[in-house]
């Protein structure tokens, strides 16, 4: 597919090259393209009339795609648009990024919009099968927007609501994002662009560690750290806790500043260029771009180098043609984090400080650490690398034949393919391995994803009279997705450190496919009455191959209406623009390959922490159940959708867009709990019902506008409401189908709660919440567990400024959270292990937590320090899960902020610079500064990664970063 591509990429520019040359050699006069002022492009690609839109929608030009300074088209949205949620997992080189429209919809399936790129839906998942760790372990992979270069964007539509994204079908419930890429224009010449810009990242948070006491369990008898024998096995095992006696009491050792120590400034490189031109009978863009970035963690990196061409041709009069060919291929380089043994974080903070963790390994070359049970986080990233390398190409071409302005018809293909290579290698003597023998081992993983689109759509515009018309519109759509996944496991090496599955002894092999595919046919009739009144109705029905015959054929249809009450009422002329708009909308997503049929796979069981069992198993192979049965029952999800909306525009300078909704979202798939003695542990069935409600404002203000200079300013903000409203016989599920870790915290679904709340231990009260103290001085844990904390955030805000004078622009980004609670299972562990500042300011102190008794009377009881931190504030015995959580955790962060020059005009007018049109000199910054009442890393943080619908853990995740760039840009 890579050389296939490669050829498309020659054919198209060659084809481009000689079609605009030719042009421009009968004609060689230069004209600029008019866009149209107030065209949105909305489903499928039709670009419509903002005025006759009657459902919400938002824009975010490509300039401030790239003002975010992110590599991540995702990432790069988080606070310029009311509605949407952006949650980033980490600092590190390709760590993902997660986004919700009008909050989580779904259990099992996924909850995020679709992304469509110049009309073409594309993959945005994040695969992660040989990074083999649970939700809180293994490696951060990539979403797959990533492959995109941020240079090629031109601009982004944000379809919100259910009207909006109907005609897009299968999970156009969680609305749509349109990404229209730069394209050629009318012009003489070739025209070229070229950027440049060089990074430096650094890291933003780190929890307070102490710096002033040894290893140890009882405050006065220091533990040395382990022993190792020759063969790397330890000897002895050393240990994590920090509860010994002061340093300075110690002869011979000292504190060390392992955070700094480790952690690096990391560097990105960014080259885009790219060459365009066009004219009357066609127009082409080629580009180019690389980025070569390291991470501030030693040994990580991301390397992606893209390319691209897109293309229109005008064949005759009425018929005119187009293609756009992508390819990109993404290396990635990555770290272990959260719940690991092998993980960064978790040997970089428990280790107590008078360790040098720089020491981290044996004569012979193995793991050594302080506490055996840990790969010291050096070890870990020069001995455990997690590599994967992505060859993607999207690739789409369309006809469309204009026979009059009554028919149009547009026949659209497109293919979106990668292959991801991935290998996790645990080193001879790392505690990662599963096998948890130490004995190393290897994970080879190869993905493979195709999906076909091709779309036939009819469309026009027929004027019954001069002020009545009908823009229709009606079609058919084909997606096809194909899938296939080879794993193989090799564990216990022969030789130390070759990681060819030959050296290997024990194997776990499995090859998986998927297939899915969905037709639907489609139709929109807009009717438009005096300029004022608009009213639209769609319809779309869909079959898909994932549900049963009987489930398998569904309907969506939407109505949404708008009218300009400005061109209807006597108004003040400052009122520009005066609109009400109400719509209404059912939409559906059908469920995953193979939830209806039972299938068999190799049966294996391993975790990080105990032994494996693998087939063949004694030489003898076998086939097993999956531990999930399937539902030859199911339903597709339901949801349904009613918004309205205000749209203003006073002075020419004000404008406002506010929008109140609810979505109400039915029988969604779970996986409830069996009974042990069916032989399955969940069964995939239809069951809660989902309701967000909320509440959207952007509000822009042009304050000065003048040659010299300008000032705008715009905000948004957001408020979404989430609760379970009905679920089946009251039970409570977890959304992942599980604990997400050890200690029983789960998110749960409840029944009148907001999806995805903590579910776990808590401390017993009495009846007016006086915690009740046992006879040790600590509370006692309730025996039920409740409901402890809600990950949802109250509401989300972000406030962009442009300032601009003469040839001088700024602009900053302000990014605000009110709000929701984090599961600081880190804070909880250094606690218990006495690492955290505050359990070292005092150690002689006693403490006497507030309660009463189990006869009722005042607490007296006195504990010490180490009890204190340890069980009351930490994670050790007799803790709750509920001491854990961190409430209402608030932000703001200066998300980013750029001070551009344009130097253009001065070497355009120099006689020797004069082919030079416009230059540009940047600096701008991200995460610039970030003030928060979280006591951990960047709040912006998400263990689970974008693959999960989980929010709100914090596990020993990798941290955020900061960043400095300095960037050009040159127009020739």
């Amino acid at each position: 597919m890579k050389k296939l591509t490669m050829s498309l990429l020659v054919v198209v520019l060659s084809s481009s090259v000689a079609i605009v040359n030719a042009q421009q050699k009968k004609k060689d006069t230069t004209t600029q393209t008019k866009e149209i002022e107030g065209v949105v492009v909305t489903a499928l690609g039709i670009k419509k009339e903002k005025k006759t839109i009657g459902y919400a929608t938002s824009q975010v030009n490509g300039d401030d795609l790239k003002k975010s300074g992110e590599a991540n088209i995702i990432q790069g949205l988080a606070g310029k648009a009311a509605g949407i949620q952006v949650t980033g997992s980490s600092g590190t080189p390709g760590a993902s990024s997660k986004i919700l429209i009008r909050g989580q919809k779904s259990i099992n399936l996924s909850s995020q919009p679709i992304i469509v790129l110049d009309g073409q839906i594309i993959d945005n998942s994040v695969n992660n099968n040989a990074g083999q760790g649970s939700n809180l372990a293994g490696v951060d992979d990539s979403n797959r927007a990533i492959d995109i270069n941020p240079d090629d964007i031109e601009s982004v539509s944000i379809l919100k609501g259910g009207a909006a994204a109907a005609l897009y079908g299968e999970n156009a419930r969680n609305g749509v994002i349109i990404y229209t890429s730069k394209k050629g224009r009318k012009r003489k010449g070739i025209g070229i662009d070229f950027s440049t810009a060089v990074s430096f990242d650094m890291i933003t948070r780190l929890p307070k560690l102490q710096n002033t006491y040894a290893a140890g369990t009882n405050g006065v008898t220091y533990i040395a750290p382990a022993q190792y024998g020759s063969d790397g096995i330890p000897i002895t095992g050393g240990t994590n806790q920090s509860w010994g006696p002061l340093i300075s009491n110690v002869s011979g050792l000292k504190a060390y500043d392992n955070a700094k120590h480790f952690f690096e400034t990391g560097t990105t490189q960014n080259y885009n260029l790219a060459f365009s031109g066009g004219g009357d009978y066609g127009n082409f863009r080629a580009s180019f771009g690389h980025i070569d970035q390291t991470g501030i963690i030693p040994n990580t990196s991301l390397k992606k180098t893209s390319f691209g061409v897109n293309s229109e041709f005008k064949l005759t009069d009425k018929l005119k043609a187009g293609a756009d060919v992508k390819y990109s291929n993404t290396n990635g380089l990555r770290a272990q984090k959260g719940s690991n043994t092998a993980g960064v974080m978790l040997s970089l903070l428990r280790t107590p400080v008078t360790y040098d963790l720089r020491d981290y390994q044996t004569v012979q070359g193995y793991n050594k650490n302080y506490f055996a049970a840990y790969d010291n986080q050096y070890y870990t990233v020069y001995n455990n690398p997690y590599k994967d390398e992505t060859n993607r190409s999207i690739i789409s071409g369309y006809l469309t034949y204009n026979y009059n302005k009554a028919l149009n018809v547009l026949l659209r293909a497109g293919v979106d393919t990668y292959t991801t290579h991935a290998q996790q290698n645990y080193s001879f003597s790392s505690n990662g391995n599963s096998t948890a023998d130490r004995t190393g081992q290897v994970v080879i993983d190869t993905y493979t994803q195709s999906q076909y689109n091709l779309d036939l759509i009819f469309s026009g515009l027929v004027n019954f009279t001069d002020n009545i018309n009908l823009n229709y519109s009606f079609g058919g759509q084909i997606i096809s997705k194909f899938g296939n996944d080879q794993y193989t496991q090799g564990s216990t090496m022969l030789e130390p450190n070759q990681f060819n599955l030959s050296n290997f002894t024990t194997f776990v092999a499995n090859n998986t496919d998927f297939k899915q595919i969905k037709r639907g046919i489609l139709a929109s009739a807009e009717l438009g009455f005096y300029d004022q009144f608009y009213l639209t109705l769609t319809g779309r029905n869909d079959w898909s191959s994932t549900l049963p015959k009987q489930n398998s054929s569904y309907f969506y249809p939407s109505v949404s209406g708008s009218w300009l009450f400005n061109k209807t009422l006597n108004l003040p002329k400052l009122v520009n623009l005066g609109k009400v708009r109400v719509a209404y909308a059912k939409t559906f997503a059908s469920a995953n390959p193979y939830n209806i049929v039972n299938t068999y796979g190799t049966p294996a069981y391993f975790d990080t922490f105990g032994p494996q069992l693998t087939s063949p198993y004694m030489g003898v192979g076998a086939y097993g159940l999956t531990t999930i049965a399937k539902n030859p029952n199911l339903k597709p999800e339901r949801n349904d959708e009613f918004e309205v909306g205000l749209e203003l525009e006073l002075f020419k300078r004000l404008h406002l867009n506010a929008s109140a909704y609810k979505s109400t979202n039915y029988d969604l798939i779970i996986q409830a709990p069996v009974a042990p003695s069916s032989g399955f542990q969940n069964y995939f069935t239809n069951g809660p019902t989902v309701e967000n409600k909320g509440l959207e404002v952007e509000l822009g203000y042009d304050i000065l506008k003048n040659q010299n200079f300008n000032w705008s300013v715009n905000l948004n903000w957001a408020k979404n409401v989430n609760k379970v409203v009905e679920i089946q016989d009251n039970l409570n599920f977890s959304s992942e189908g599980g604990d997400f870790f050890s200690g029983n915290v789960v998110p749960a679904i409840i029944k009148g709660q907001p999806l995805g709340v903590f579910y776990g231990t808590a401390w017993e009260r009495d009846m007016s919440e006086n915690l009740i103290i046992g006879s040790d001085g600590l509370p006692l844990v309730s025996a039920e567990s409740q409901i402890i904390g809600n990950p949802n955030p109250d509401w989300l805000g972000g406030i962009r400024n442009n300032f601009s004078y003469k040839n001088l622009s700024l602009s900053f980004l302000l990014d605000i959270r009110k709000g929701g609670d984090i599961w600081n299972g880190t804070l909880a562990r250094l606690n218990r292990l006495g690492m955290t500042q505050v359990s070292a300011d005092d150690r002689s102190s006693m403490y006497t937590i507030p309660g009463v008794t189990e006869t009722g009377a005042p607490n007296t009881k006195t504990i010490n320090n180490k009890l204190y931190y340890s069980s009351f504030l930490g994670d050790g015995s007799g803790s709750a899960n509920e001491q854990q959580m961190e409430k209402d955790i608030n932000w703001l962060r200066l998300r980013d902020v750029s001070l551009s020059y344009n130097f253009g005009k001065i070497l355009s007018n120099t006689q020797t610079l004069s082919f030079i049109r416009d230059a540009q000199v940047t600096f701008s910054a991200r995460n610039l500064f970030l003030i928060t009442n979280y006591k951990g890393v960047d709040p912006e943080t998400s263990i689970a990664g974008a693959g999960s619908n989980t929010n709100g853990f914090d596990y020993f995740n990798n941290p955020g970063t900061r960043s400095y760039t300095l960037s050009f840009k040159f127009t020739f």
